[in-house]
């Protein structure tokens, strides 16, 4: 079979038919178009972004200009690396709760395989630029394996489409950090914000820029899948989703942040440096997902909230919509003959 006819077919959505949607009806529709959220992430991942961070940026230009790297930014980068030590914890734990569910299952283990390099590309970053020698970073990841990262300090977190929340939220705020570090990494070593002529003729970045242009894309292709699965909850479920979408909002915080041995140094690298604020958050992260959700901002959305819960549970799922105010419809049934 061609990989043409792989593609075609994949999984699609599932069309609204004209049957009754009991709950089990649409967890069903739900689970098939997962699916196919899954399947074409896959697919991408595979062919765009199947990187070795070993392998795929330049350690001997990241280690060329290490001295240029300030000490904030070397603290910025030394606390990424504990963050994302900690997704050991969060792959079991998600593993636990998604258990009876094959779909995410294998989502939590691709997901878990591609941060994985994140951590290694950040101890790899340290080490090449001569910020942390081999022993500091041994002693550095010794002391984060001291504490063990539990999701339950995060509002949501204890359901599948919590996890797929905070994921989505979590995942878009790392990807704005990423991008914002890169963009001063690349000033440090005296380059332009966007790439250079001779940086795109060779395709890739210089340095340690590379590195997080790489993570980064990770990052926001991350945010897309986990958007998709809370899109499909929206659904079939929206009572149920727009409650969960206000819980995590709501507790939202980092993960690990009070875990991380550099915690000091890494919060004051993120203050001088102006790295991200509770302003940047709205503007950054939270606004831009309401957007992609459909609303046009967070008053549409506490709106969209209110009246969730008294939105009826059998319903077919086009038979109920919001506005980008955050207003409500829902179709009249048809007359039954």
């Amino acid at each position: 079979m061609s990989q043409r006819d792989h593609t075609a077919n994949s999984p699609r959505r599932p069309e609204i038919l004209d049957v009754p949607w009991t709950p089990g009806a649409k967890q069903s529709a739900l689970e098939q178009e997962v699916l196919g959220h899954y399947v074409e992430y896959f697919d991408r991942a595979m062919k765009t972004r199947n990187w070795s961070p070993w392998h795929d940026f330049s350690l001997t230009e990241t280690e060329e200009l290490g001295s240029r790297l300030t000490a904030d930014t070397v603290s910025l980068v030394e606390g990424f690396l504990a963050i994302e030590e900690y997704v050991a914890d969060y792959v079991v734990a998600g593993l636990e709760l998604l258990r009876n569910d094959r779909t995410r299952r294998r989502i939590q283990l691709q997901w878990g395989a591609e941060e994985a390099r994140h951590g290694t590309a950040w101890e790899l970053v340290l080490k090449s630029s001569g910020a942390r020698s081999e022993a500091e970073i041994e002693a550095f990841l010794a002391e984060v394996q001291q504490q063990k990262w539990d999701p339950l300090q995060h509002a949501g977190l204890d359901t599948p489409l919590g996890s797929a929340t905070y994921a989505m939220v979590q995942e878009r705020a790392t990807y704005f950090n990423y991008q914002e570090t890169r963009i001063r990494i690349r000033a440090e070593y005296g380059l332009p914000a966007l790439p250079t002529q001779e940086e795109q003729a060779r395709g890739s970045e210089v340095g340690a820029s590379e590195a997080f242009r790489m993570v980064g894309q990770d990052e926001i292709a991350h945010h897309g899948l986990f958007l998709k699965i809370v899109q499909s909850y929206i659904r079939y479920f929206p009572s149920l989703a727009f409650d969960t979408l206000n819980k995590v909002f709501v507790g939202f915080e980092m993960p690990a942040l009070r875990f991380i041995p550099n915690g000091r140094s890494y919060l004051r690298a993120v203050l001088r440096t102006k790295l991200y604020s509770a302003n940047i958050h709205r503007e950054k992260v939270h606004e831009p997902i309401l957007r992609s959700l459909g609303l046009d901002g967070h008053a549409a959305f506490k709106k969209a909230v209110e009246f969730a819960a008294e939105l009826p549970a059998d319903r077919e799922p086009d038979g109920i919509s919001f506005s980008k105010s955050g207003e409500w419809t829902i179709d009249p049934r048809p007359d039954v003959v």
